[in-house]
């Protein structure tokens, strides 16, 4: 029986999908720091740490995944040696374990951000620059180290869109407003107009999940990348109308007017952060689609209006 290993499988994504691969029949091992999993088969309790002993975690015929990494952008300016470790050298020892081993397949679970798309258009795999930022930089040189490693193990690389979702055993994720849901909310019920932002790409929990699944059973795809988004944009006017359920106004002006004051420190992280508002990021799943019989069929504005 094949077995699948989900490095990182104690974490939101990598939980999500040990769920689903149990439900489904599936021999499931976990790898993290986490003393124990409740949503796979097995666990081993291993820090990634670059002292760790990872010869023992694979053997022949295993479906790799690998969820983990420091995804937060403010941890990694915080921490940038332990953002690179964890997002670029550390899957690429990985892989080599596992080529070692005789694996199958190794996916790694990248980011959107990983390259900074052109503006004013969809981006695909192929479009855009390669992130300066140290989140951005760290997943991009993660994707080149594994997709220069050679080897009989099928690596592939999936970049998601922002990850919105609730998964069955209650951890969840209001996508990257999180928690500022309902603060939009309060604010759209009072504020007659709101600040023009930039529209962004989000991907439900349960899309992506499925999109992996389906990238790491594909024996057609080899060293290649893919792009896991809805095939639908937000707005910050978006997001407020799905929450209020009704339409509200957006203001360019206003949006410049705001963000004056910080164009001059644009340097700093947080000016930098808040600048971004304005920038549009987005898309296109089609090369997803096309590779694989997959189709995104969850909606973030469905889900912002589920709980709100």
């Amino acid at each position: 029986m094949t077995r699948w290993v989900v490095v990182g499988g104690t974490g939101y994504i990598g939980g999500a999908l040990c769920r689903r691969l149990v439900s489904n029949g599936q021999l499931v091992v976990s790898v993290s720091r986490a003393p124990y999993s409740s949503v796979a088969s097995a666990h081993m309790s291993l820090p990634l740490s670059a002292d760790s002993d990872f010869s023992q975690v694979f053997r022949a015929g295993d479906r790799v995944v690998y969820a983990a990494g420091l995804a937060s952008r403010t941890e990694c300016e915080r921490r940038p040696r332990q953002a690179y470790w964890l997002n670029s050298d550390c899957p690429l020892e990985l892989l080599r374990c596992a080529e070692r081993a005789g694996a199958e397949s190794f996916t790694y679970i990248s980011s959107v951000k990983a390259k900074r798309p052109p503006r004013g258009r969809v981006a695909g795999e192929d479009d855009g620059v390669p992130a300066t930022d140290v989140y951005g930089h760290s997943k991009w040189l993660g994707e080149r180290l594994l997709l220069a490693e050679p080897g009989n193990c099928r690596v592939n690389l999936i970049r998601s869109a922002s990850v919105y979702g609730i998964d069955t055993g209650g951890r969840g994720s209001r996508g990257r407003a999180g928690r500022w849901l309902g603060l939009l909310g309060f604010i759209g019920n009072f504020a007659p107009l709101l600040p023009a932002s930039g529209r962004r790409s989000f991907i439900s929990l349960s899309d992506l999940v499925q999109a992996i699944v389906l990238l790491a059973e594909a024996q057609h795809c080899n060293r290649q990348v893919f792009i896991a988004a809805e095939p639908t944009f937000y707005d910050l006017a978006a997001i407020v109308s799905a929450i209020r359920g009704a339409h509200v106004r957006a203001s360019s002006r206003l949006m410049r007017l705001l963000l004056a004051a910080a164009r001059p420190w644009r340097r700093l992280p947080i000016a930098r952060t808040l600048l971004e508002l304005e920038e549009s990021e987005l898309y296109s799943a089609a090369r997803l689609r096309k590779a694989l019989r997959w189709r995104a069929e969850e909606r973030y504005c469905h889900f912002l209006r589920s709980i709100s």
